[in-house]
């Protein structure tokens, strides 16, 4: 395995760990505007144009999550880590997949949340992010 190979590699698993906390640190102001509009059943007191805004920021946020698994998956990966890789990339995968679901709960025509969705988002997002945590701590402990 080359050196510069293995710091590119390493690089990229790097990126993509910073940018998913500070993308979800950016959509979680909103996302508790959502939880708590969801937990107290008022969504219809959060005004179209609020929902509106909260639906496109969480597509934004879904859409660079989904550009992370594209990096992911584009990732130069040092040949003994292929299988680790790969399970790394199944989890964030699954877990930008979870992230879409809670964009998609927001219902604009309705004025509405699909509350059973966003509830098992939610969870399913706790899931995978902490399975993609767990598979990068192994993919960087092979690398160091």
């Amino acid at each position: 395995m080359k050196q510069r190979d293995v710091q590119t590699y390493a690089k990229v698993i790097s990126d993509i760990i910073d940018f998913t906390g500070q993308n979800g640190e950016d959509l979680n102001a909103d996302f508790e505007t959502l939880r708590k509009a969801v937990d107290d059943d008022s969504v219809a007191s959060i005004g179209e144009e609020e929902l509106t805004r909260i639906k496109n920021h969480f597509q934004s946020g879904t859409d660079k999550y989904q550009d992370g698994v594209n990096k992911l998956e584009n990732a130069p990966v040092p040949v003994k880590l292929l299988g680790r890789h790969k399970t790394m990339v199944n989890a964030y995968k699954e877990y930008a997949d979870a992230c879409q679901q809670m964009t998609d709960s927001i219902d604009l025509d309705n004025q509405q949340i699909n509350q059973d969705q966003f509830n098992q988002s939610e969870k399913d997002q706790e899931d995978f992010i902490d399975k993609f945590s767990k598979a990068a701590n192994r993919v960087m402990g092979s690398i160091m």
